[in-house]
């Protein structure tokens, strides 16, 4: 019964991101309460006007994307999301500029933009 309330809550976040979602591929266990989904791709140009970077995305996919929804502790705990592997091919912008560093030790840092379903902007 919580499933068909929470189901189409999940969709709406999940969905944004991932082509060809389907109500369907988020059918959840009361007792378990995990989904697992594989090779997902992915909205790229959400992707691209969400995040603002100064890359075009060529390609992008999830190997494995797990949601865990604590039924028995929804009121105290988070329902947690974690991707396992994302793979993105990425071009930079026409104009856009990069600047490298020689160093050991490579890393990438952006802060995501919090997340907002469309119910909470008005």
């Amino acid at each position: 019964m919580l499933e068909s309330y929470v189901t189409p809550l999940l969709m709406s976040y999940v969905n944004k991101y991932i082509k060809n979602l389907k109500p369907s591929d988020l059918q959840l266990s009361l007792w378990g309460g995990d989904v697992v989904l594989s090779k997902l791709d992915l909205k790229l140009d959400v992707l691209e006007q969400e995040l603002k970077l100064p890359f075009t995305f060529m390609s992008g996919h999830i190997h494995e994307l797990r949601i865990h929804v604590p039924w028995t502790k929804l009121g105290s705990e988070p329902v947690v999301i974690t991707i396992n592997t994302m793979e993105c091919i990425l071009k930079l912008r026409d104009g856009a500029q990069v600047i490298i560093r020689e160093e050991k030790n490579y890393s990438l840092s952006y802060t995501m933009p919090k997340w907002r379903h469309d119910s909470e902007t008005n």
